[in-house]
């Protein structure tokens, strides 16, 4: 047999066509967060059909990050099966009949669904209506105290059955083997949690490709006694090795209502810098290795101020000379004109977050030119 018999065989033996295209992924693959500075850091947001690991110390963004990319999946999801929907019944209306019965088939289903997993039983439905998105958009499951095996085995079966296009799981620490559920408080096991994950991410990671589902682990941080510089996560080194993106989540200084930065013994805060290091990187140039975004505690992100830190500092769209600012045009790069002819200078930052609010023309020009640079495909 030819090499291309070969590989037409094996697309049959195995029942997946996508065998050969895994190098034709290109980076718009994505889930995008609803922070242009986080989009703008890991090239348009998390990889799709591969395994993500957010981990941090507590309160440090890592959850409403995550919940903040479930309601991002959402609209991106409906948004593709609108598409789809629309695609196939053009089909049919052209007399295509062999669509209709996927038609059916598609609308039955409905988009991919949203599952989170939330075993720490902490998922604050509140706070995540604050972030945008509503309970009954995603799927909340909280499993009663089962063993690890049991929660990684159905995992995997609601991952076969095609409908899931983004699975998070919080958190792995929660996981309790059956080795240790069944040894008495005071007893040990060796690297129980490892070895499972070790098998559970060798079989997920083909999963995902086949079934195109994202897996995201919300992990935790451990003290670290031999080298206190260098991060520790409970689960082994499985997580590290089969995710293609980790990105390390840590709380910054507290801010007031115009994102101004404040003392970190700040009582009465408005909200805070989430900072975020970019750990790891596969699916796009590893050459942005830290961000920020803004999170209030009554509205969530504010991506308006991550666009004006853009158009700063990344950007050269507004021009910063000391505590002054000066608006440009974002396609030439012309300094922006008031009425009078006269450029536009704002003194103070938060003129400017309150210049873009109220000038809707000039803020959606620039998020334009960002967003299209985030999301632009790479030359091949």
């Amino acid at each position: 047999m030819s090499y291309s018999d070969i590989i037409k065989q094996k697309k049959k033996d195995w029942g997946y066509d996508g065998l050969m295209d895994g190098a034709r992924a290109d980076r718009g693959q994505k889930i995008p967060f609803s922070s242009p500075l986080m989009n703008w850091a890991t090239y348009g947001g998390i990889p799709r059909n591969k395994i993500t690991e957010f981990f941090g110390e507590y309160s440090g963004g890592k959850t409403t990050t995550a919940i903040d990319i479930c309601k991002t999946a959402c609209i991106l999801f409906r948004s593709e099966y609108d598409e789809a929907v629309y695609k196939l019944r053009e089909a049919v209306a052209a007399g295509n009949k062999a669509k209709s019965a996927e038609l059916d088939d598609m609308l039955e289903q409905g988009p991919k669904k949203v599952l989170y997993i939330d075993l720490e039983h902490s998922f604050d439905g509140a706070w995540a209506k604050t972030l945008g998105i509503e309970d009954s958009e995603i799927d909340i499951m909280q499993p009663p105290d089962v063993v690890a095996e049991d929660i990684l085995q159905t995992v995997i079966s609601l991952i076969e059955t095609g409908e899931l296009g983004l699975i998070v799981l919080d958190s792995l620490p929660s996981l309790v083997p059956k080795a240790e559920l069944e040894k008495k408080l005071g007893e040990r096991t060796v690297a129980s949690l490892a070895g499972l994950l070790t098998i559970f991410c060798r079989k997920v990671v083909s999963l995902l490709t086949r079934y195109e589902t994202t897996m995201l682990f919300i992990n935790q941080v451990r003290e670290n006694m031999d080298n206190p510089y260098v991060v520790k996560t409970p689960g082994g080194k499985a997580p590290k090795f089969y995710a293609s993106l980790r990105i390390y989540f840590r709380i910054g200084h507290p801010v007031d209502f115009l994102g101004n930065e404040l003392p970190m013994n700040t009582e009465n805060p408005a909200g805070y810098i989430v900072n975020a290091k970019i750990e790891k990187q596969k699916t796009a140039p590893h050459d942005r290795k830290n961000a920020t975004y803004y999170l209030m505690a009554q509205s969530g992100i504010r991506s308006d101020f991550d666009f004006a830190q853009l158009a700063i500092k990344k950007y050269g769209i507004i021009r910063k000379a000391g505590a002054w600012f000066t608006l440009c045009k974002p396609d030439t790069g012309d300094i922006l004109e008031d009425e009078s002819g006269k450029p536009i200078k704002l003194n103070g930052l938060s003129k400017v977050y309150d210049y873009l609010q109220t000038h809707s023309e000039y803020y959606e020009s620039l998020k334009s030119y960002i967003l299209d640079d985030i999301y632009k495909q790479p030359s091949n």
